[in-house]
């Protein structure tokens, strides 16, 4: 198989595409009903912003395919080409984009100008509004689509009492929100980004490079940390009660299991995570997905963190982590903008401004998002559950290997499409097996015929003295025992104090984060939302780490610099197998 059903052809005008922040966003292959029901309409909301907001004219970006992004081998990437662009009609270089978004990778494509590239129009137009963003004090717009997606969630109908039809209709008349919260979420993207930029600078002239993750961390109001805290508060109270701690001593199915009919303590936490999950239940992995599983469709992931944290000494909680983190944000604020000469100093005092408004408003633009995508995925699991119960698969997400053009007739003939969607569903675990390439930015490239295998891959482990270079996301230093953690439903092997290393985080890791030291990350950007959350936690993070989880295994010791964006290995057991 070359390609699959939702691949796109690679863009002339903007030809290189990469994982990096992609791989954050959607994890895995793509869905083909989350692809073409949710993203077709949810690109449209990108065009308008990146239009509205002067990085392109409407001529450049017209068609069903947009150039911000590629689908190839069912994986999503971002286009680097539209990333250096955007970046060049902004004042910046290819060079500057190609640091922040992918690091310093050796095999990354080479820049090559294109004389439409700089724009003296769109440069004036995006930075004029640029500069009306960040003279706000908040994001109004983000705040009233929260509120309006919290009341749309709260009277959501009885998916269970509506026809085919109408639940298809149900999640075909939440698409104009799929393009509004989508186009949000570029519009507070971009001044998202100006903060770190201009304070950088500034530290590293002072020589304190590393306190620009100081300044740009524990903000509060962060709605990607939002449910660490609601999950915290739900440990508080198993750990506080013995009948409680010796229910989850037997695991979080169990626990789920005796939820239903239950009384005492477990009645009373019972209430409380219910509460929980009409608040976040739309969080989850890889969220940005209809057919991945959220907390309301598989509460056992989120009682499994639950799990974890419950182990965790009272004083990590997340309002003493912020407590800490902004009384250390203001002390360095004060000490770096005294060290400044006075005439730079405004400069500075706009970049922590930026900072705490926009990069607040980001996460709270990706919550909305995450907040409709959740609607459509639970009106389209009821429309799949009946599709079990009828014997065409076996499970509701199943029937999300269908396309947005064939909902009409599933509807019509449900049992017509029973073989379409088995074949469908064999090539899409098919392409769990591949790695897709980081980059892409040739042709050939887009076959994935040509991909390895993930089970052919042999990648040595790390020795003792190596030194993994990456990006520092969240400041700090700190060394503790290796826990390759490839996903946050299998979490139970984390212990308190162990470093995480993961392939990706979304909001599901973020929780973890309350448990472990410090965070090793295969991918993300400094404003990735996991990395905004390590620094609202306060522990040290470095990302970008190529081939972290494979080199780095379970036991090691090793030291997580986030000041300089390095892992060092300090010693490897004597029974690691490599």
């Amino acid at each position: 198989m070359k390609s699959w059903i939702t691949d796109w052809q690679r863009s002339e005008r903007l030809p290189h595409y990469t994982r990096a922040n992609a791989g954050e966003t959607l994890p895995d292959p793509a869905s083909p009903l989350g692809w073409t029901l949710v993203w077709g309409r949810g690109l449209v909301g990108w065009r308008h912003g990146f239009v509205g907001f002067g990085i392109y004219r409407e001529e450049e970006v017209t068609g069903p395919r947009p150039p911000f992004v590629g689908m190839f081998g069912g994986h999503f990437y971002l286009n680097l080409s539209h990333m250096r662009l955007f970046g060049i009609r902004m004042g910046q270089t290819a060079d500057q984009i190609d640091a922040a978004f992918v690091g310093q990778r050796s095999d990354t494509p080479v820049y090559l100008a294109h004389p439409d590239d700089q724009d003296e129009e769109l440069a004036g137009k995006a930075g004029a509004t640029l500069q009306r963003m960040l003279g706000q004090s908040g994001f109004p717009e983000a705040d009233a689509d929260r509120e309006r997606l919290r009341a749309l969630r709260r009277s959501r109908p009885d998916l269970t009492r509506l026809s085919d039809a109408e639940l298809v209709a149900h999640a075909r008349s939440l698409l104009d929100e799929v393009e509004t919260t989508f186009q949000r979420h570029v519009e507070s993207s971009l001044p998202a980004s100006v903060g770190p930029a201009i304070l950088g600078p500034l530290c590293a002239s002072v020589d304190r490079p590393g306190a620009m993750l100081d300044l740009i961390g524990g903000l509060g109001d962060v709605d990607s940390a939002s449910p660490s805290t609601g999950l915290w508060t739900l440990s508080r109270q198993v750990a506080a009660s013995a009948e409680l701690s010796a229910l989850f001593d037997r695991g979080p199915a169990a626990v789920e299991q005796e939820l239903d009919g239950a009384t005492g303590d477990v009645k009373a936490f019972r209430d409380s995570f219910e509460e929980f999950l009409a608040e976040s239940g739309d969080r989850g992995p890889n969220e940005w997905d209809i057919h991945a599983l959220s907390w309301e469709a598989a509460p056992v992931q989120a009682l499994a963190l639950v799990d974890r944290i419950r182990h965790s000494p009272d004083d990590d909680s997340p309002a003493a982590r912020r407590k800490r983190l902004t009384e250390g944000r203001e002390r360095t604020a004060r000490e770096i903008r005294a060290a400044l000469p006075e005439e730079t100093q405004p400069l500075f005092d706009a970049g922590l401004h930026a900072s705490q408004v926009w990069i607040p408003a980001r996460e709270r633009t990706k919550a909305n998002c995450v907040t409709v995508v959740n609607e459509i995925r639970m009106a389209v699991r009821e429309l799949g559950r009946r599709g079990v119960e009828a014997g065409l698969f076996a499970r509701p997400e199943d029937v999300m290997m269908l396309l947005d053009t064939e909902l009409d007739d599933y509807v019509a003939a449900p049992e017509s499409f029973g073989p379409v969607i088995a074949r469908r569903l064999e090539e899409y675990a098919g392409l769990h097996d591949l790695e897709p390439p980081f980059f892409v930015a040739d042709d050939t490239q887009t076959e994935i015929d040509t991909w390895p295998r993930r089970a052919e891959e042999r990648t040595p482990a790390a020795v003792e003295g190596d030194v993994l270079a990456g990006v520092g996301g969240s400041q700090g230093t700190y060394t503790g025992r290796v826990r390759v953690v490839t996903d946050p439903a299998s979490c139970e092997a984390l212990e308190p104090g162990e470093v995480l290393v993961a392939p990706i985080t979304d909001a599901a890791w973020t929780p973890l984060f309350l448990v472990a030291g410090a965070a090793v990350v295969d991918v993300g950007a400094l404003n990735s939302h996991a990395v905004v959350v390590c620094r609202e936690l306060g522990i040290p993070a470095v990302i970008s780490v190529e081939g972290g989880t494979r080199r780095l295994r379970d036991g090691m010791v090793i030291t997580v610099d986030g000041d300089q964006g390095t892992v060092t290995v300090d010693s490897v057991p004597a029974t690691l197998g490599v």
